[in-house]
């Protein structure tokens, strides 16, 4: 799918039955990742609260990685999708996983939760540390999802290691890398605690996660190439029996992402939904008991809020 031209995305888009807001004529498309992901998840219970709480005919649409989404978002061929802080900088920038391709129409709509990204192993595996990884088969290139390369890439540069230190196998995404751990053919995988992806690969071999980052240098590096990105600190809970012990994680704001031409009443709609409905965001899925209205305004150097989401957050003090 990386290969599709604009038509032929956008072609994709209206066979899905999703339109853009300024049309107001059918669903409108949440671009985000594969169903099984944390993040089509989340996205889909954005999409149930907007749909019930507003005039917002609202729905999930899973690609391949973001290389395909953000780019059609950017050109306003759907008008919202999720993804995290660091990414809306990359994109607007053309800087991280967009190196050379900026797309500066893309801005936030609102926070919506933290989240927590790190190393999966086999539970039975002697790897306790990033080091351990030196020489072992290893997910790299990541071609559909060229952000999860960036992640990978920043916390080994961050504990002194490279792509150069691992056994290399090209995956085209996560999930492709989950498959191979199962299998036993790579030594772990860049996923998120909490995920479809990680509870489908439990059941075939039990799996733990792995501290990335290790001490105050780890963290600042980290945070230099991932803005807005810190040390997540994961503890051991019943709904994640694949934290084992207290383990340090790439964390991150998930964000809900829109365009500059999107309609400013429509994000001002879907916004205050969000804000209004905590309660229905938790029951549609779990891990937006993390969800805090209050923290939907976060600044992110670099990142650029949407008009319409402003006005909102302007009304209720969220920002001046």
């Amino acid at each position: 799918m990386i290969g599709l031209k604009r038509g032929a995305l956008a072609a994709l888009f209206a066979a899905l039955g999703t339109v853009s807001v300024s049309a107001q004529s059918g669903p409108v498309a949440i671009g985000t990742l594969p169903q099984g992901s944390l993040g089509y998840s989340i996205a889909a219970g954005v999409a149930q609260v907007v749909s019930e709480n507003t005039d917002v005919s609202m729905r999930a649409v899973g690609q391949g990685g973001s290389s395909v989404f953000i780019p059609a978002l950017n050109r306003g061929e759907i008008d919202f999708s999720t993804s995290n802080t660091f990414e809306a900088v990359f994109a607007t920038q053309g800087t991280g996983n967009f190196e050379g391709n900026a797309n500066p129409d893309v801005r936030v709509a609102a926070m919506l939760q933290p989240f927590e990204v790190g190393i999966m192993v086999a539970a039975d595996s002697d790897i306790t540390s990033l080091d351990d990884l030196r020489g072992r088969p290893f997910p790299v290139d990541y071609a559909r999802q060229r952000l999860v390369g960036v992640m990978q890439e920043a916390v080994l540069d961050a504990a002194g290691l490279s792509a150069d230190d691992l056994d290399g196998v090209p995956v085209p995404n996560f999930v492709e890398g989950a498959n191979l751990l199962a299998q036993g053919t790579v030594a772990g995988v860049m996923l998120a605690p909490g995920s479809g992806v990680v509870r489908q690969t439990a059941a075939q071999v039990p799996v733990r996660f792995i501290s990335v980052i290790e001490g105050e240098e780890a963290a600042a590096a980290v945070a230099e190439a991932l803005p807005g990105s810190y040390v997540g600190r994961v503890e051991p809970v019943d709904r994640l029996p694949e934290i084992t012990e207290p383990v340090d994680l790439i964390g991150y704001q998930y964000a809900l992402l829109t365009h500059a031409d999107a309609d400013e009443d429509t994000v001002y709609s879907v916004v205050k939904a969000l804000y209004e409905n905590k309660e229905a965001l938790s029951e549609s899925h779990g891990s937006f008991r993390r969800f805090d209205p209050e923290d939907m305004a976060l600044q992110v150097e670099g990142a650029m809020y949407h008009p319409g989401a402003l006005r909102f957050f302007r009304e209720v003090g969220l920002v001046e």
